[in-house]
């Protein structure tokens, strides 16, 4: 497959995706803070746009790998690659566990990967709604399913039903844990999906630019006449000067009575 005909996203696409996806991941992060009773950031992502094979995350060996499918709205999947030890932490945070178990020691287990899904839920969970108000439209996703993986050899490409060779677009966050945990993860999005929300949201906001074809002038642009109740913008030669208010009149002394004359 050619260069040309792995690039199918143009670079304002790939620019609105991450504008999105920067809004969207900054509701996740508030949805962990408050789980976790710590500060979260999530900051802006990094895109990269490739064949799948190609792409290079054997930072993050060996993973956790969550999938949500994105069941109303719009349709396709979002699978999230974090590396074990960070969700380790993660977990142990939310369990108040004071005492962590060792990197080798801690076993993902049916009960630790149901809560690292309950986390994933409630992160995917609150960028599906604020997805949602960007679209202008219901937006829900399916229950979260987390797999583990060695490497990225190990990803069952029924996972994410695509092949080696087809492009896909990979959306790596940096996740900060105040004074616990600075890591990254990625979010893997199918070329098909990015461009539906993409065009989604292009074409909201070409119905948006619509009624400025009026061009009516900004408030900061009508003069302060204008702006003020009708009553106070009348023409000054249409109003009455005010009747300036008289002196009170001063008390004459009363008259003398004068002597009868002779």
């Amino acid at each position: 497959m050619e260069e040309q005909d792995i690039r199918l996203l143009t670079p304002d696409e790939l620019d609105t995706i991450g504008e999105i996806m920067n809004i969207s991941m900054g509701a996740a992060a508030t949805a962990v803070s408050t789980m976790l009773e710590k500060q979260v950031t999530i900051t802006t992502p990094t895109l990269e746009q490739e064949q799948f094979k190609n792409i290079d995350s054997s930072d993050l060996e060996p993973a956790l790998l969550v999938k949500i499918r994105y069941v109303e709205g719009i349709a396709g999947t979002n699978v999230t690659m974090l590396r074990r030890h960070d969700m380790q932490i993660i977990l142990d945070l939310l369990m108040g566990n004071e005492d962590p178990l060792p990197e080798g020691e801690f076993e993902f287990d049916d009960m630790s990967m149901s809560a690292a899904c309950e986390v994933m839920n409630q992160m995917m969970g609150a960028s599906a709604t604020a997805l949602s108000e960007i679209l202008d439209m219901p937006i829900n996703i399916s229950t979260p399913e987390a797999s583990l993986a060695e490497t990225k050899a190990d990803i069952n490409h029924n996972i994410f039903d695509i092949g080696d060779e087809e492009p896909i677009v990979a959306i790596s966050f940096q996740l900060q844990i105040k004074d616990v945990l600075d890591t990254t993860f990625v979010s893997f999005l199918t070329v098909e999906l990015v461009r539906k929300i993409v065009h989604q949201v292009q074409g909201d906001m070409d119905e948006e630019e619509v009624p400025a074809e009026e061009n009516y002038p900004a408030m900061d642009e009508v003069p302060a006449m204008e702006q003020q109740a009708p009553e106070m913008a009348m023409p000054m030669q249409n109003q009455q000067p005010p009747m300036q208010e008289q002196p009170p009149m001063q008390e004459q002394p009363p008259m003398q009575e004068q002597p009868p004359m002779q």
